[in-house]
């Protein structure tokens, strides 16, 4: 048992993080996935801090994700979960990229109530993506009063 665990964490060390994104496509449907489960340490991953978010034109930098998003607040909206509609690169370069993604919030009753896009400004850190910016003018709740 301690060989086979000992293997196992050898082999992850060697792959790097478990949780990596080697496109930006799939760091966009990780993203989703992360948030779905609700866990902030499981979305927490897919981001490089310090994150700028434009929201209907105001800015704002954080350095670390509980100053922009709550779980707790979201929920109190109905939403059960966000499905991805559509995944569009607009730009990629060897170390960025620009992601539209169309999506839509899932209340409880599993009926849509709304659809909106985002765009995601990533950046590449060694071999993996994340996104450092996220832009989106709409009123999609992040669970935090934007200052």
């Amino acid at each position: 048992m301690k060989i086979a665990l000992l293997g196992l964490v050898i082999a992850l060390m060697m792959t790097g993080s478990i949780y990596a994104s080697k496109t930006p496509e799939e760091l966009m449907y990780s993203y989703f996935n992360d948030f779905n489960s609700g866990d902030i340490k499981k979305v927490e991953r897919n981001y490089s801090f310090p994150l700028i978010v434009i929201q209907n034109g105001n800015k704002n930098i954080h350095d670390e994700i509980s100053t922009f998003l709550n779980f707790k607040e979201i929920k109190k909206t109905g939403w059960r979960e966000s499905v991805i509609n559509s995944v569009m690169i607009i730009l990629k370069k060897d170390k960025s990229a620009v992601t539209q993604v169309n999506f839509s919030r899932v209340n409880n009753k599993g009926d849509e109530y709304l659809t909106t896009d985002a765009n995601y400004i990533l950046i590449k850190e060694e071999e993996d993506w994340y996104i450092s910016g996220v832009i989106i003018d709409s009123d999609v709740t992040l669970g935090i009063e934007n200052n």
